[in-house]
């Protein structure tokens, strides 16, 4: 155990991690870091949470803080696979650490920590006796902040969720930083597009070197743990058989509208175990169920459904059909887009107009259209999207890969013109 402590906690050498990659996430984390909260990051693996923490810890030691009284314990090495079925075995690790470096923890960080069984206990004992000055913790499962822990600390946690980069990270970090640098370096810029598009944002993706072939080789690699990790084993799913059908039904479905009995029948199931597997797969944040806007409840009770995935890479590397230079790339690209920049509440409406997005920020409504290519034979359908009944509109924007116009009140815009365009809304 001695040498995985030292392994899994090099800043105890007083060094400050580098070749990071700044995460815009960290002005929001920075804000929160002298509140005693536990700080919670979830999110799909691979995102970059192990990142965050160390982009934390550098925060830490600039401040002067001691690198040895700094815990990181990363639960998913195997030689915690021990401690898993009894959290209280932690403190005694922790009690091991002061011993090797000769001072009293004040920092901890505890990665994955869903494989503990009732963490939450642990966490709780530790925040109630005060014994850290802060606590992170990252998950890889929604599930991990339902019911028990969101009774025992209630109102003591933040819950911040760690996004594969946005495609403004993608921009940043390959030197494009204004909308200026868009419009001077745009075929710089359409050669990223077409990048994220095909191989997605996962930050190893980005920022390696890697030829095409490896780097779909490692987005099988992520499906593969994430589906098997987070899904599978965590929701111990049976018929595995089922699940990749579904899973397989839904990447090829991409941002095409279904409902779940349809679903069910189509796959030979059922539409419960259907419901079941596609909640699974969300929890896991590899994917996200959006329904159809509705004022009515009876309505939202048999919506319609549309899938988008967290990554585009995820879907190219396991769909032998996929097209980066598709509507159905672009829309999903938007989707992951809106959430990046705070959108809530976000729907498509299921009338005959069918708008692609319906979304809310700073509690008013927006509306956003998806078309890789305008032409003479869809112009008018998309513009028709917009042609919503008893929902006033703030903004109506027309989402392109690299095309701009403006049609009356509404915005004809390059997709990555929206993402950089300030204050990036």
């Amino acid at each position: 155990m001695e040498k995985t402590l030292i392994r899994q906690n090099a800043q105890w050498n007083g060094k400050m991690f580098d070749h990071l990659c700044p995460r815009d996430i960290m002005d929001n984390l920075l804000k929160k870091k002298t509140m005693r909260h536990v700080q919670i990051l979830t999110g799909v693996r691979r995102c970059g949470k192990s990142t965050v923490f160390k982009l934390l810890i550098n925060d830490l030691l600039q401040s002067g803080v001691s690198g040895k009284s700094i815990l990181v314990l990363n639960l998913d090495d195997p030689q915690f696979i021990p401690f898993w079925d009894d959290s209280s075995k932690l403190f005694g690790v922790i009690e091991n650490a002061e011993r090797l470096t000769g001072e009293k923890v004040k920092y901890l960080f505890l990665d994955e920590v869903q494989h503990l069984c009732d963490w939450e206990i642990f966490i709780k004992s530790a925040y109630d006796t005060e014994i850290f000055e802060k606590i992170y913790i990252t998950g890889s499962n929604s599930q991990l902040l339902q019911n028990r822990f969101s009774a025992l600390l209630s109102g003591r946690y933040f819950e911040n969720e760690v996004r594969p980069f946005s495609v403004r990270e993608v921009f940043r970090s390959q030197g494009i930083t204004t909308l200026l640098d868009c419009y001077t370096q745009t075929p710089k810029v359409l050669r990223i597009m077409d990048n994220v598009l095909s191989t997605g944002c996962f930050p190893e993706i980005v920022l390696g070197d890697a030829d095409e072939d490896i780097k779909q080789e490692l987005l099988k690699s992520y499906f593969e743990s994430i589906v098997q990790k987070d899904c599978i084993v965590y929701s111990g799913i049976r018929d595995t058989h089922l699940f990749f059908r579904l899973v397989s039904y839904l990447m090829q479905n991409m941002g095409s509208r279904f409902s779940i009995p349809a679903v069910g029948k189509a796959l030979k199931s059922n539409e419960n175990t259907v419901a079941s597997y596609l909640n699974f797969l969300c929890d896991s944040y590899i994917c996200v169920d959006v329904r159809n806007f509705s004022y009515s409840l009876k309505e939202t009770s048999r919506s319609q459904h549309k899938c988008y995935f967290i990554d585009n890479g995820l879907v190219s590397a396991n769909v032998f059909r996929y097209s980066p230079q598709s509507g159905s790339a672009l829309e999903n690209l938007v989707y992951n887009e809106l959430r990046n920049k705070g959108y809530m509440n976000i729907s498509f409406d299921n009338s005959k107009t069918e708008c692609d997005f319906l979304a809310y920020k700073n509690g008013k409504a927006y509306g956003f259209q998806v078309c890789y290519e305008l032409n003479d034979m869809n112009l008018k359908r998309e513009l028709y999207g917009f042609e919503l009944e008893n929902l006033m509109l703030e903004k109506k924007i027309l989402l392109t890969y690299n095309q701009k116009e403006t049609y009356g009140d509404i915005e004809v815009v390059p997709f990555w013109e929206w993402v950089m365009s300030p204050p990036f809304t």
